[in-house]
């Protein structure tokens, strides 16, 4: 393996965090209910998700091997206003994702070339 590598994962805020109470909110009362509950809850960290362990891990690599192996990017299909407590949950938790994609609807998986993606997380089958 050459001494450059470095393994880029996508992952999107659904599979970092538990969105499912805005994403229930955002089914049930559509897009401007969704936006006013995140805008009015943007200081309050978004919980945990399925993939939020995995990537800590794999960011942890990183320190332990005092280089850059692994980066983390995060895509989401929220626009950049309510993308602001995705942002603040990844400070709150200070993860290291510093690379970071808010498409304002638009698939996700259009982007993941230009990342240079090698492995894609989700939580949406149809992604």
């Amino acid at each position: 393996m050459p001494d450059s590598f470095m393994l880029v994962i996508c992952i999107t805020s659904t599979a970092l965090f538990d969105c499912s109470e805005s994403h229930n909110i955002w089914k049930r009362d559509g897009l401007e209910a969704y936006k006013k509950h995140q805008l009015d809850r943007v200081m309050e960290p978004l919980k945990p998700g399925v993939g939020f362990r995995l990537v800590q891990s794999l960011l942890s690599l990183n320190s332990s091997a005092d280089k850059e192996l692994v980066e983390v990017v995060l895509v989401s299909r929220n626009d950049s206003k309510a993308g602001k407590r995705v942002r603040n949950s990844l400070n709150h938790y200070k993860l290291g994702i510093t690379r970071m994609s808010f498409t304002a609807g638009t698939d996700v998986t259009t982007y993941l070339q230009a990342y240079g993606c090698d492995l894609f997380l989700t939580t949406e089958e149809n992604q």
